[in-house]
């Protein structure tokens, strides 16, 4: 009995086991994201705890597959440096990973680019003993060391640094910073800051930065707050007569830390490198005296000099450099070189006033094309490199056509600015054209002569783009296997005035917004007209779409489906929805592009799909149902009015009737014995009529009234012929 509690009490502690190892994740993508908002997003999607320190920071970008957690973030964390720790179900995340064997005390640490200090804290939480150390380096240090002791592992961490002892105290280890060497050949002793007139000064082979501040400050009575990370050694230091200032930033500059004053306190702080290295940039102002200084950076030879080294200072045709002396001494020497080479020649800076550069460049005669001619940034300015008497030639030709132009205002009536400026005649350029801030005016300024011309062409371009009427009927045919329609039954001679009967064999196709008998037909309106009667055929779409020539439109009856999508759990066999949603749309859809040639003959291009959606199995299969979809494509022709017929879209429909017999089939078991089933199979057709019309707004449609006497008439004038 006991073996079988204990037995059962391993299966349950191994439950939580077998599911944290089986989390799975699913496909996910991330893009320059932080890296703890991707391990959150993971522990959030499976439901587990992931912990992070402060070493995990930074973005990154991965694409996860569907995988297990597991091995997703050993992948994913092997490419940022980093590690993670699996215990009690919570996953830990760090770029330090310590783990301690139980059974022999042998330390297994995996580290890279975390400080000392931070190394220390973690290996101290692992083997549950205290490790006190003096303010330790920041600098980031890489280790692996694999089953070591911890004195041999505090060893390796300060190795680096050899004015650290390791003392091993048995309950605790403690990190002494030693007094640093001083070397016997110079023949210096402790270090210290001597003072005098308020100057300091100091000199020394190598001392600590925190023993340093604390004898400059403890000389000048000075307090300070420091707030810079870690500790460094300074090396070979000699500085003299300085102020307490300069020499304590001196000393900062060392090992990358600044500060600012507060209150009579001093707050020192780490600043970045390269915030340092600014000071160390020469600023140098250069007089540009014979060559606009514009054109200086596109004559820059590759790799001269980035964007950080100089600065053009348009107004007073100067430029500015900064950088190290190796950076601003090479662009100081090429633009000394480039001022002596073009001091012999002419260089001229014209400002247009009313053309810009690519328009009077258009415009120059064959005589001043080969000048040596410069663009700048701006579009009405432009540098000319030539001798005196081409330089005044070109000024005096610019002079002459650089006029201000009157617009004459062009009022469109149909089309648009844009479009004119699309298709222009070539009786006009594109720059006599100006657009106005109304889409139906435009400024010409050219000549007279060309203004005519222009006013001429202009009556062919402006004119009403025409507009198509689309009369669009969809009709569905069904096959009937018991009943047959005869024309002779509907072909009686009716008695005059019987305006009411004709009314009742035409009853279904009146209510058309088609004008079914004037356009097919009597006899196909009395024949379609028995058919819908009779459920032979279907009304799927009546309406009349309108569009301008040249212009797509559409006509969609269609129906939407929405499926989740279903997965089968590989552990559990359960079906489960993934959260992904899918549509099936099915019905009709008409795509119709028709324009009006110059004979007003009627071109179109007709697209039409007929889908079907099958029988729903998803709650079974996990699927969306099947689909099927035919689909036609055509291109016709057709004088208005004609009407053009689309068919071809077959399909086979299958039904199902259960017949029952009354309370018998009701009965368990035996009521199968009075239930039959029937399976049929019907064929359709769809069929698209499509008749299209130019539209004229001056013809009015006549009432219905006026239309049914028209049917009215023309059924008698048909019986007189039959007769």
């Amino acid at each position: 009995m006991y073996r079988m509690k204990r037995f059962f009490l391993i299966i349950l502690f191994m439950i939580p086991l077998v599911w944290s190892t089986a989390q799975q994740i699913r496909q996910m993508e991330f893009v320059e994201q932080p890296v703890k908002d991707i391990l959150f997003t993971l522990a959030e999607s499976t439901g587990v705890s992931i912990i992070t320190d402060d070493t995990v920071r930074g973005n990154a970008s991965y694409h996860f597959s569907n995988t297990d957690l597991d091995t997703a973030l050993e992948h994913f964390l092997s490419c940022y440096d980093l590690n993670f720790r699996k215990k009690d179900g919570v996953y830990y995340v760090s770029k330090i990973m310590v783990t301690c064997d139980g059974s022999t005390g042998l330390i297994t640490l995996h580290a890279k680019d975390a400080p000392p200090g931070l190394i220390c804290e973690k290996l101290s939480k692992e083997i549950k003993s205290t490790i006190l150390f003096d303010p330790l380096p920041n600098d980031p240090v890489m280790i692996n060391a694999e089953k070591l002791p911890v004195e041999k592992v505090l060893e390796i961490v300060m190795r680096r640094y050899s004015n650290y002892e390791i003392e091993n105290n048995g309950d605790y280890y403690y990190i002494r910073c030693l007094p640093v060497a001083r070397s016997a050949s110079s023949g210096k002793g402790p270090a210290e800051i001597d003072t005098q007139n308020e100057r300091y000064s100091i000199s020394t082979d190598s001392i600590r930065l925190t023993e340093a501040l604390s004898l400059l400050f403890e000389k000048a009575g000075f307090e300070y707050s420091l707030l810079k990370r870690g500790d460094a050694v300074l090396e070979n230091i000699n500085f003299r007569d300085k102020t307490f200032d300069a020499l304590l930033r001196l000393l900062l500059e060392q090992c990358d830390g600044d500060f600012t004053v507060r209150n009579d306190i001093y707050y020192i702080f780490d600043v970045a490198r390269s915030e340092i290295l600014k000071k160390m940039a020469d600023i140098e102002y250069i007089q540009i005296e014979n060559i606009p200084v514009e054109i200086i950076p596109s004559l820059f030879p590759s790799g001269l000099a980035g964007p950080s080294v100089f600065k053009i200072d348009k107004d007073n045709n100067a430029i500015i450099l900064s950088g190290t002396f190796e950076e601003v001494t090479p662009v100081r020497e090429f633009i000394r070189n480039l001022e002596a080479e073009y001091k012999e020649k002419q260089v001229s800076r014209i400002d247009l006033s009313f053309l810009t550069v690519d328009e009077l460049l258009k415009l120059l005669p064959a005589r001043l094309q080969h000048m040596q001619l410069i663009r700048t940034g701006n579009p009405m300015t432009i540098i000319i490199d030539a001798t005196g008497e081409q330089t005044e030639e070109f000024i005096s030709f610019a002079r002459m056509i650089d006029r201000q132009h009157e617009g004459i205002a062009v009022s469109l009536k149909y089309i648009r600015a844009e479009d004119l400026l699309k298709n222009l005649p070539p009786s006009v350029h594109r720059d006599d054209i100006l657009q106005s801030n109304d889409p139906n005016l435009v400024f010409f300024r050219g000549s007279e002569q060309r203004l005519e011309r222009f006013m001429e062409d202009l009556r062919y371009i402006d004119k009403p783009v025409p507009q198509i009427r689309y009369e669009l009927l969809v009709v569905q045919y069904q096959e009937s296997r018991n009943k047959e329609f005869s024309l002779t039954a509907e072909n009686e001679v009716l008695q005059d005035g019987g305006q009411t009967t004709l009314l009742g064999t035409l009853g279904n196709i009146l209510k058309l917004n088609l004008d079914i008998v004037t356009t097919f037909g009597y006899q196909f309106a009395v024949d379609l007209n028995a058919k819908l009667s009779d459920s032979e055929a279907r009304i799927m779409a009546d309406t009349t779409l309108n569009g301008l020539t040249g212009e797509e439109i559409s006509f969609q009856n269609t129906n939407t489906y929405r499926y989740r999508d279903l997965e089968i759990d590989p552990d559990t066999g359960e079906v489960e929805s993934t959260g992904v949603t899918r549509e099936i749309t099915s019905g009709l859809l008409i795509n119709i592009n028709g324009w009006v040639s110059g004979d007003e003959m009627i071109t179109m291009n007709v697209d039409s799909t007929v889908s079907k959606r099958g029988a729903d199995v998803s709650s079974s299969t996990g699927n969306p149902p099947p689909t099927s979809e035919k689909v036609i494509n055509t291109h016709v022709r057709t004088s208005p009015g004609k009407p053009i017929v689309i068919g071809g879209l077959l399909q086979q429909e299958r039904d199902v009737i259960y017949e029952k017999t009354p309370v018998l089939s009701a009965l368990p078991l035996l009521g199968r014995l009075f239930t039959r089933e029937v399976e049929t199979f019907e064929n359709t057709e769809l069929v698209i009529y499509i008749v299209p019309y130019i539209e004229y707004p001056d013809r009015e449609k006549l009432s219905s009234e006026e239309l049914f006497e028209d049917y009215y008439k023309s059924f008698f004038d048909g019986r007189a012929r039959w007769n």
